[in-house]
């Protein structure tokens, strides 16, 4: 008959887990401010994310006129066309944008915190 597997070494027979100890480096100031600028940054990308969007779509749903117009006169494209194609230029802007920043200053910071340099 197999025998059963062995309780793992961090639960208390009792029932209850042993308490949970968080890493050291969370609480280093300067992971802190490398979690808040990360966090800074990305809130400000997701809001001009949203502006954009949400402009594009309250502008087709209350001034379609504005999107209708022709873009060259006596040719079938709207302006809307082209902005609609923006949207997805801005979209990828904004997406090399974070992994420019996050290769060229958050690696860095990440670099300084793994090597215990409070800078």
């Amino acid at each position: 008959m197999p025998q059963a597997a062995p309780y793992p070494a961090h639960l208390d027979l009792a029932g209850t887990d042993a308490p949970v100890i968080p890493h050291a480096m969370l609480g280093q100031p300067a992971f802190e401010r490398l979690q808040r600028a990360r966090r800074r940054f990305s809130w400000t990308l997701t809001a001009a994310m949203l502006l954009v969007y949400f402009g594009f779509i309250l502008t087709l749903a209350f001034r379609p006129d504005l999107l209708a117009r022709q873009l060259v006169a006596g040719q079938p494209m709207s302006v809307g066309i082209p902005v609609g194609f923006g949207m997805f230029a801005f979209t990828f802007a904004l997406v090399a944008i974070y992994v420019h920043r996050t290769n060229t200053v958050y690696d860095g910071m990440i670099a300084d915190i793994r090597k215990g340099a409070q800078s």
